[in-house]
């Protein structure tokens, strides 16, 4: 219980930094990251089945945040977007193991399920604080590549 709270107040934390001291990379990793979390919870099983079968449902939802971190990186002028679509990556392929291995005990499966979730919303806060720090120093900072085709 304690790890739950632990990572809303995180998740809080981070996305709220992010929202507000971030560019526009930012703010929409964090719209990213929010509606993973929400749809996370509409979609997992009853907590009593949780992670003892395939999760397709959060699988699918991790899969489609991991398409939304690769288009950021893809158009953002920002490296730890990179980061964050690695982990992503790494946070879909969790979801092989039990695939392989139906016996798997569930906690296994749920810890290393979630696990990647911490570090990202760290990055996340790193990446913003980057921000500011590249707008004070220059008083302005570029949040889409050249060949980016989101409005610049």
């Amino acid at each position: 219980m304690v790890r739950i709270q632990l990572f809303q107040m995180l998740l809080i934390l981070c996305c709220g930094y992010g929202l507000i001291w971030g560019g526009r990379p930012e703010r929409y990793a964090v719209i990213i990251i929010m509606v993973g979390f929400l749809l996370t919870i509409a979609v997992a099983a009853p907590v009593s089945e949780r992670f003892s079968y395939v999760e397709v449902r959060i699988l699918l939802v991790d899969t489609a945040m991991l398409a939304s971190f690769f288009y950021l990186a893809l158009n953002a002028e920002r490296f730890w977007t990179i980061w964050l679509c690695a982990m992503q990556s790494i946070q879909v392929l969790t979801h092989l193991p039990i695939i392989i291995i139906p016996e798997l005990l569930p906690q296994a499966y749920g810890a290393v399920a979630a696990i990647w979730a911490y570090p990202m919303l760290i990055v996340l806060a790193i990446g913003t604080y980057r921000h500011q720090q590249r707008l004070r120093q220059f008083g302005a900072d570029r949040s889409w590549s050249d060949f980016s085709s989101l409005p610049k």
